[in-house]
């Protein structure tokens, strides 16, 4: 039986204050696809009927929206858990107070790229670490479950334990996400893609730590079976509904469009198994030691299998 959708992303807008070298939306200009206010509480809806349990609110930059207080009001009281990824230089006290009251119970997810101004700044700009940690320290004080996200690339992986010391001084989760070169990040994919030898070291560091550091670590680092299409999908600004936001350029891989289909018939009449690359369904690791990788990176990367991961490689 089909399992009921866990993590939803929705990108409300591409709209972006940063100009980040990985961006796989190539967020900046507002996207003249956004859903206004009224269509995307509609998709909220959908997304209740089809028994979600967790709604991503993404971008570009969610605070860039006027009506990002409403959105998150409207999501928490629907029953959904609500959480919201951000670059948090916009989370002034203010602002932070305002969506406290607006989703009291939201997480919040802020992309840090390193745990010094050098590393976060070659991949997000010039002053933008102050900014963000600024930002993220306001969440803080303002009451947020707050988690770090840090998506290791060429440039930053051995600062992995710097990060985990950083969330454990700032008391902060820590997410761990590898680097997939898709939308502006395939412009800068020489320059950041990570190679096999530096996933296995922020593995390995990993799995050696020992600190009270809250780690949600994503399936393509340690190698565990991927959620796109099985738990998880994204809402692109468009409506396009795929497996994971890595997909967004390959419409072969769409599951369907909500302006057109509602989202519980397009969950429940989908087939997660189309994913799998077919090297990897005859193999016979599959399944028992190996689970392969990441599928983004298996179809748009390495045409056939994720080389970061494969055992046979």
């Amino acid at each position: 039986m089909r399992p009921r959708p866990k993590n939803i992303e929705f990108e409300i807008t591409t709209a972006c204050n940063y100009n980040c070298l990985h961006c796989y939306c190539n967020a900046g200009k507002k996207s003249r696809y956004e859903f206004s206010t009224k269509e995307i509480k509609l998709v909220i809806d959908q997304l209740v009927e089809a028994d979600a349990e967790l709604l991503d609110i993404v971008g570009g930059e969610p605070l860039l929206r006027q009506d990002i207080y409403e959105v998150l009001s409207y999501g928490y009281s629907k029953g959904l858990k609500m959480l919201m990824n951000t670059n948090a230089s916009l989370a002034t006290p203010e602002v932070c107070e305002k969506l406290k009251r607006a989703c009291p119970e939201l997480s919040i997810g802020v992309s840090l790229d390193g745990p010094i101004p050098e590393i976060h700044e070659k991949i997000r700009g010039k002053g933008t670490f102050e900014k963000t940690l600024a930002g993220l320290k306001n969440f803080i004080l303002a009451g947020f479950d707050v988690t770090i996200l840090f998506v290791v690339n060429r440039l930053n992986y051995k600062y992995v334990e710097d990060m985990i010391t950083l969330a454990q001084d700032l008391g902060t989760a820590l997410y761990v996400d590898r680097f997939v070169p898709v939308g502006r990040g395939l412009l800068n994919k020489d320059l950041l893609m990570p190679e096999r030898t530096h996933v296995e070291f922020v593995r390995d560091r990993l799995n050696s730590y020992s600190s009270d550091v809250e780690l949600h670590i994503e399936e393509n680092i340690i190698g565990e079976k991927c959620t796109a299409g099985r738990t998880h999908a994204s809402i692109l600004v468009d409506g396009t509904v795929v497996p994971c936001g890595h997909f967004r350029y390959s419409p072969e891989f769409y599951m369907g469009n909500i302006r057109e289909k509602s989202f519980k018939e397009i969950w429940y009449s989908y087939n997660p198994s189309v994913l799998l690359p077919n090297v990897c369904a005859s193999c016979e690791l599959y399944d028992t030691s190996c689970y392969a990788g990441c599928l983004a990176y298996s179809h748009l990367i390495f045409d056939g299998k994720d080389e970061l991961i494969c055992q046979k490689v």
